[in-house]
């Protein structure tokens, strides 16, 4: 059972706020340091402050999330950063505490950072693992990162944590609505062709499944060896590209992985196959020397 807190707004006013990294993607809200409260764990509690929230149902989906997450399997998962606190403010919840994982860096800023693919590919084989390992915890509903991007992750000398998962989709759970805004899923049309995988709501909102979260996943990968958002582009140029990478000597396994998430058949885990990929090659799957090729 998650704690709930009172907090006067004062002194929520007089919190230290936590600095971001710069180009971290962070929409949601504040993140502050409460030192007045610890985690079972005995570390420091990161407050989530949610205020500016402009729909209560918003905030409750959340708390229903929390509140799953905190009575399922999985909290035995290491990698998963569970709110253990709701943060109640003038009878409302304004946010959530969890553990504050020290020393830690985004995922997101280091995918998105010259550092050389050694060191991207042994965090992108973590990220693939933990889906996995996700996938196979029993519980009573399942669950999906539904909106599942780098920057919801962070990472430490040896482990890769999952934050931001009040954010995420329980299959089953009543009342819970697939979130809306979903970094990689929100802005590729080419999805809408595949209504029997890529289930949609009325409201043509994609409905988080394991196809989905690997859907992801792959865009995460080809992200880090084009240098581009291949999310973005039609499928034309999506499968001339994959052509570039075969021909330039990128594992055909991969490339069917790749070229299997515009079709009906489910998407499949290429973290394994990531892992092998030669870093001499890598240098040459830049998307910008593929349209070279075009010329």
């Amino acid at each position: 059972m998650i704690k709930i807190i009172d907090y006067d707004r004062e002194d929520i006013d007089r919190l230290v706020s936590l600095n971001i990294n710069e180009g971290v993607l962070n929409t949601e809200g504040t993140m502050l340091l409460l030192d007045s409260l610890k985690t079972r764990s005995g570390g420091r509690v990161l407050f989530k402050y949610l205020e500016n929230q402009d729909s209560p149902r918003i905030m409750q989906r959340k708390e229903d999330i929390v509140d799953y997450l905190a009575d399922s399997k999985y909290r035995l998962l290491d990698e998963f950063v569970i709110p253990e606190y709701k943060i109640r403010v003038d009878e409302e919840i304004v946010g959530f505490g969890m553990e504050y994982i020290e020393n830690s860096h985004n995922l997101g800023s280091i995918i998105n950072s010259d550092r050389d693919f050694k060191t991207k590919k042994k965090y992108l084989t973590s990220l693939g693992g933990l889906i996995d390992k996700v996938d196979r915890v029993d519980a009573d509903k399942k669950f999906y990162f539904g909106d599942l991007n780098e920057y919801n992750f962070l990472v430490t000398d040896d482990k890769l944590k999952a934050i931001d998962l009040d954010s995420s989709y329980i299959e089953g759970l009543e009342g819970i609505t697939p979130p809306s805004m979903t970094y990689y899923i929100l802005r590729n049309y080419n999805l809408w062709k595949f209504p029997n995988k890529y289930k949609r709501t009325n409201l043509g909102i994609v409905i988080p499944n394991r196809d989905s979260d690997l859907y992801s996943y792959n865009m995460i990968i080809l992200k880090i060896l084009s240098n581009y958002n291949m999310h973005d582009v039609d499928m034309d140029t999506y499968y001339n590209y994959l052509l570039y990478l075969e021909s330039i000597g990128i594992d055909k396994n991969l490339i069917d992985i790749f070229r299997n998430i515009y079709s009906d058949d489910s998407n499949l885990n290429p973290g394994d196959l990531v892992y092998e990929l030669d870093d001499d090659v890598v240098e040459r799957t830049d998307y910008k020397q593929f349209i070279k090729t075009l010329k």
